[in-house]
């Protein structure tokens, strides 16, 4: 399915404010390069895949999703997404 440009944004201001949130909830043991964008893409994947969507629940599920693929697999375990908010973007993680 053929994204709109405001679907791309919101997606990628999302999955930046996830990646952001992960690694200050883990206190700086961040990604290094390949694995910062190997986490936006799947973010970027899950997000436009329910989007759009008014739920914020239903891109709180794609973003965890997204994070239970990559980061297990690069062994980070870390924080979870437990709320969207669909105005900013701005994102609120639980451990």
């Amino acid at each position: 399915m053929m994204q709109s440009p405001g679907n791309e944004r919101s997606a990628q201001v999302i999955a930046e404010n996830v990646v952001a949130a992960f690694e200050r909830e883990r206190e700086g043991a961040g990604f290094h390069e390949t694995g910062r964008s190997t986490v936006m893409a799947a973010l970027m994947r899950d997000l436009l895949a329910v989007m759009p969507t008014t739920s914020p629940n239903i891109l709180v599920a794609a973003c965890n999703r997204a994070l239970d693929d990559t980061t297990a697999a690069m062994g980070m375990p870390g924080p979870r997404v437990a709320a969207i908010d669909l105005g900013d973007g701005s994102v609120t993680m639980r451990s």
